[in-house]
């Protein structure tokens, strides 16, 4: 039986070689990448089953490499690896276009289970990742969807409508829309309100300042 062809992205020299020895006999690792930049110019050479992604990369992260490599290839198989598991993290690897997420504390069976799941062109779930997503599921967060959850969290940092829009491909009065949507879900009436909502459930950092707008820094 011919072998799953993978490409393997992470910045940690370390995980990046474990999951190399790892792979080891039962896939065919085809390429690896220590950052976003080295995993689009690897996309365009090596044409895998399965891209094993970090997320949490030096200089473009695992998101916008993965982004810019299913603009090259829509057909490609994305399953993100992560040492954080929280349910930020996979909502958005869900919105970005991946076939899955596993934490980087899972068994190596769990990891060569979930690469087979992916190249057979199933979405998968680590252990880890089900049980937090299931921990959010009561809260008000859990009320929207995987776009809606962007919006808001692009709210919180400050983006107006029209920037949110472009960021996120979508027509300003679409953005709008989701504000709207978002407001009424949450009970909540301003931006302000909005913000807070988004630190609380850790969508961003609130010992970081949300930054200006686009428009904002253009003008200043």
């Amino acid at each position: 039986m011919e072998r799953i062809k993978i490409v393997i992205a992470d910045d940690h020299a370390l995980v990046l070689e474990a999951l190399l020895l790892l792979s080891e006999g039962a896939f065919e690792v085809v390429g690896k990448a220590y950052d976003g930049q080295q995993l689009i110019a690897l996309s365009n050479e090596a044409k895998p089953d399965v891209y094993l992604v970090d997320i949490n990369m030096p200089g473009m992260d695992g998101f916008e490499a993965s982004r810019q490599l299913l603009r090259q290839d829509p057909a490609a198989r994305i399953l993100f690896i992560s040492g954080e598991c929280s349910a930020r993290l996979i909502r958005e690897s869900q919105n970005v276009g991946g076939y899955g997420f596993i934490s980087k504390h899972a068994s190596y069976a769990e990891f060569g289970a979930a690469i087979e799941a992916v190249a057979r062109g199933q979405k998968v779930l680590g252990t880890d990742a089900k049980q937090e997503l299931e921990k959010h599921s009561e809260s008000a967060l859990g009320s929207l969807t995987p776009r809606q959850i962007s919006v808001l969290q692009l709210i919180a940092e400050g983006l107006t409508a029209k920037e949110i829009a472009f960021k996120l491909g979508l027509s300003p009065r679409t953005a709008e829309f989701h504000r709207q949507c978002i407001m009424e879900r949450l009970d909540l009436h301003s931006t302000a309100e909005l913000t807070r909502f988004a630190i609380g459930e850790g969508l961003i950092n609130a010992a970081l300042e949300p930054p200006r707008s686009m428009a904002a820094q253009q003008s200043a």
